[in-house]
């Protein structure tokens, strides 16, 4: 072993770890490792593509905090949103948070709820589905639940009903029409 190989990166060279994973675990530049490992004369580590799942990917870029919070460590997109890199995929940590939590798919946008900012604890995270059911239910203790059954367009509220933050009622079916019309006047 040559002295200018670092201990630590010898060791991970040793145990398989890719260069990139090793460069960002001891906190060096890639080529450092690369020539690390030439001076080892350790042959190049090919991650398998199988290894591993979706939910160990999210885990390890998790840290538990106080009562049952966590936040992520790992990278974000430009808009800061958690993104788990697996299999060349990038998908929203957000999501596999949920999906693991919840044993289903979310609907919608996935957001944390608890106000402990950057939560990412399974149990802290809503979906759209559950925001609704959640507003639905303040709109009924303050009253504002209304007789009719169908927007003005004949929308049914059983199936289009969505509520914003204050609990009043709207068709989400006709929001979502108005937003693809204006999408589609800025775009002519």
């Amino acid at each position: 072993m040559t002295a200018a190989v670092r201990p630590d990166v010898a060791e991970l060279l040793r145990a398989g770890w890719t260069n990139q994973r090793i460069a960002v675990h001891c906190h060096t530049a890639r080529r450092k490792v690369a020539a690390a490992r030439t001076a080892l004369g350790i042959a190049p580590a090919r991650p398998t593509l199988g290894a591993g799942s979706l939910e160990t990917a999210f885990r390890t870029r998790v840290e538990s905090l106080f009562c049952g919070h966590a936040v992520w460590t790992g990278p974000r997109n430009e808009n800061g949103v958690p993104m788990v890199s697996w299999r060349n995929q990038r998908v929203s940590a957000y999501r596999v948070a949920f999906r693991s939590h919840y044993g289903r798919e979310p609907q919608g946008v996935v957001l944390a709820v608890c106000g402990v900012p950057g939560c990412i604890a399974g149990r802290c995270l809503d979906d759209k589905a559950a925001r609704d059911r959640t507003r639905g239910q303040l709109a009924a203790v303050l009253g504002l639940n209304h007789t009719s059954t169908h927007c003005r367009e004949g929308h049914s509220y059983a199936e289009h009903a969505a509520y914003r933050p204050d609990g009043v009622r709207y068709c989400g079916r006709c929001d979502s029409d108005s937003n693809k019309t204006r999408k589609r006047g800025i775009a002519a």
